[in-house]
């Protein structure tokens, strides 16, 4: 399967590598030079420097060629937007990260083939589509967990108090291709907003995407 994600950023990464790992042709697009120098280094990937809400750019990339367009960028419009005009060019199924749920529905509306929110672990949904239909495997009756067909896990841990990971940036986290934060609560209890400079604590309990492979190494830095 052809398919062409854009937005370079955490989430555009897991769904790179894990996308070539089942076999798909993957290609890749982002405004940013500096980000697409890193994905050309990181990935066997054919990478575009372009902004996907120029019709022009995205026509330059022979987009009609792929089969899934997935947006999923920091910015909710551009996303709908890119999403749209990747319909427009021929595109059948496209995918847009949005995480207002007011956007979401206009989203849906205007034609777009599936939204993912952020907060509902967008890459492992985003994964479970082009999959075609790919039963989840749920653990206990609970929220899904296991992922293992994708190669991913869904866990929650809470943070030691001579966790490595304390007091650090999340932009400055090691391994930050094996895994993504989700959600995260502080010790109160509380839903706290994950950025990049959000300061691990003590106590804090923080919901992860990870890698199977990584999945001891992610939990020895927070635990």
């Amino acid at each position: 399967m052809k398919v062409i994600i854009a937005g370079a950023g955490r989430t555009g990464k897991i769904l790179i590598r894990e996308l070539k790992e089942n076999g798909n042709e993957v290609a890749v697009v982002d405004i940013d030079e500096e980000r697409c120098k890193e994905i050309s280094n990181e990935f066997d990937v054919l990478v575009f420097k372009g902004d996907i809400t120029d019709i022009d750019d995205l026509s330059n990339m022979n987009i009609k060629e792929y089969e899934i367009f997935i947006s999923v960028t920091g910015n909710d419009e551009k996303n709908i937007l890119g999403c749209l005009l990747a319909k427009d060019l021929g595109i059948q199924k496209v995918i847009a990260r949005v995480s207002d749920p007011r956007l979401s529905k206009i989203a849906g509306k205007l034609g777009i083939t599936h939204t993912i929110c952020p907060e509902e672990a967008a890459a492992e949904k985003i994964l479970q589509i082009t999959k075609e239909g790919r039963p989840i495997e749920y653990e206990d009756g609970a929220l899904p967990q296991s992922y293992q067909s994708l190669g991913i896990k869904r866990v929650r841990v809470k943070v030691g108090k001579n966790a490595p990971v304390v007091n650090m940036q999340i932009s400055e986290l090691p391994l930050k291709s094996e895994w993504m934060i989700l959600r995260a609560k502080d010790k109160n209890d509380r839903y706290i907003p994950v950025d990049p400079s959000l300061k691990i604590q003590p106590d804090y309990v923080l919901e992860l995407i990870v890698k199977e492979g990584s999945l001891e190494a992610v939990k020895a830095l927070f635990t």
